[in-house]
């Protein structure tokens, strides 16, 4: 199958990295938050390996609460002289000579700073994972999946103190998985994966994360149930995510309150099932989210994106964009989402559809004019012992009549053929009948756009939509221009009222309402019906 790909970006790539990765580098980290400073002056033993052992599950219990019975940790760590080694068996992975591990060496620095490197993952093996089961019979279950990586460099520097910057690198090449079941099989390979993450500390006493990552070559095929084999793929894939402003005593609450629900949660319960211990664990989790981060923002792109289905036919991608973001300035929600593609082509299509894929999209919609605080005690009572939907819904109107929910489109933007489109808009809800919205749209090109549906019979049943728009538009220079207002259920377009095509308000009904007459009219032309 050649270069062949399939998503989705949340990939066995990235359950790969979890499992194997992920776990060295937390428990090197905590290694370090545990360690005494002056160790380094020391030689490491067993007897300081031994004693840090206890002292990580100390940690864990510590972290997680006397609910929770925390388990031996599948780390062996030993004392090398100068620095420990962890060696590190993920339960249920294999490899050629049996079990495997995940080794990684961590060394005290000058400063209380500490240097974690040579962290291996193994160059091959197997593990089975789980699958959540759905409506569908063709998903869930254990599958079976096969890695193997060429080259591998990965290592940081910390400071656990929080005083000075921490950093991690992550690097593979040549990492190639493939997984199975009776119901599916993928394989997805990768020439290049880096992943960097730094945090930093602030002045006012939070913490500033960053990670940025990039995927090269990724190729992939998945073929489900015996059905029409998909592939997909990009050259690069970018990633970039910020966490500015943590607050690194709500972070410590919130985990504790986390390992805590735990051990309060009953078997089998269901989200309506929570007893009163498991639900005061769950206010405790909210309240930490209060003030947890000031803001969080992530965008990933792609580039040189293909898609393939057998037999049917695919498509490229040039550049697509997906962020999203949240911030809340002086206790005043502001969450966005934007998401973007230019060059979409596809040689499957036939010529006279292909010309009115869009070579450009974006959108970007927004949330505001929300008090953080009033979504706190929305949710607060949501699962408040005397809590419920009525309750629930009261707070939602409280919320909405301070002000109202706005939102916004912040950009709209795309091209049909030979027309252009951009638009803005704004909306905002004061309560669930009353609202006010507007919205500015503009198009180049319309009256190209009509001529050619006009000569072209695939198109022409879009025709009369097309003369009801252009009908209604305001020209203004080369542009059409609608302006487009709501109040309740009113609507209009360039102050015409559009009312009555869109379900507004009909006229009352009932007995005939009496009006006033005008000068010289007739009997009864007072009474309308």
């Amino acid at each position: 199958m050649a270069q062949r790909f399939a998503g989705p970006l949340y990939s066995p790539v990235n359950v790969l990295e979890d499992r194997l990765l992920r776990s060295v580098i937390r428990l090197a980290l905590c290694t370090a938050l545990l360690t005494p400073a002056a160790a380094y002056a020391e030689t490491i033993g067993p007897a300081q390996a031994q004693a840090l052992q206890q002292q990580l599950k100390d940690w864990l219990s510590g972290l997680l609460g006397p609910s929770v019975k925390v388990p031996d940790l599948p780390v062996q760590i030993t004392g090398e002289q100068d620095h420990y080694k962890f060696a590190v068996h993920v339960p249920g992975f294999e490899g050629p000579d049996g079990d495997v591990a995940s080794t990684a060496n961590v060394r005290p620095l000058d400063g209380g700073r500490w240097s974690i490197d040579s962290v291996k993952a193994p160059a091959s093996g197997s593990f089975t994972v789980t699958l959540p089961k759905t409506d569908d019979p063709d998903t869930g279950g254990p599958m079976k999946m096969n890695f193997t990586i060429g080259k591998q460099d990965s290592h940081g520097v910390i400071d656990p103190t929080l005083a000075t910057d921490s950093s991690f690198h992550t690097e593979f090449s040549a990492l190639v998985m493939q997984s199975e079941n009776p119901k599916q099989t993928s394989e997805q390979r990768v020439d290049r994966y880096v992943t960097d993450a730094t945090l930093k500390p602030r002045k006012d006493g939070r913490l500033d994360f960053t990670s940025t990552g990039t995927m090269e070559g990724w190729k992939s095929a998945n073929e489900v149930n015996g059905q029409t084999p998909v592939a997909f793929g990009a050259e690069k894939v970018q990633a970039t995510g910020h966490v500015d402003g943590i607050n690194r005593a709500h972070v410590a609450d919130l985990l504790a309150a986390s390992g805590a629900l735990f051990g309060a949660m009953p078997d089998h319960a269901k989200d309506s099932d929570l007893t009163p211990a498991a639900r005061a664990q769950v206010r405790l989790m909210l309240a930490a989210t209060q003030d947890l981060v000031t803001s969080v923002s992530m965008e990933e792109t792609l580039d040189g994106v293909q898609v393939e289905i057998a037999g049917v036919g695919g498509g490229t991608i040039k550049h697509f964009k997906m962020g999203f973001g949240g911030e809340a300035p002086d206790g005043m929600l502001h969450a966005w989402l934007d998401i973007g593609l230019d060059g979409l082509e596809s040689p499957s299509v036939p010529p006279k559809i292909a010309g009115y894929l869009p070579k450009h999209f974006e959108i970007k919609p927004s949330l505001s004019g929300v008090k953080t605080a009033d979504l706190q005690k929305l949710a607060q009572d949501s699962v408040a012992d005397n809590g419920g939907k009525d309750v629930a819904t009261a707070d939602f109107m409280a919320m909405l009549s301070r002000g109202g929910a706005k939102a916004n489109l912040e950009i709209l933007s795309f091209d049909l053929g030979p027309a252009k489109v951009e638009g803005t808009g704004h909306f905002t809800a004061t309560s669930p009948s009353q609202w006010h919205g507007d919205a500015h749209v503009t198009a180049t090109g319309f009256d190209d756009l009509m001529k050619q549906a006009h000569d072209d019979q695939e198109l022409a049943q879009a025709l009369p939509v097309m003369i009801m728009l252009r009908g209604m538009a305001k020209p203004v220079g080369n542009q059409l221009v609608w302006d487009v207002v709501s109040d309740g259920p009113k609507l209009t377009v360039n102050g015409m009222d559009m009312s009555a095509l869109t379900g507004g308000p009909d006229k009352p009904k009932g007995k005939p309402q009496a009006t006033k007459p005008g000068p010289g009219a007739k009997p009864g032309q007072g009474v309308k019906p």
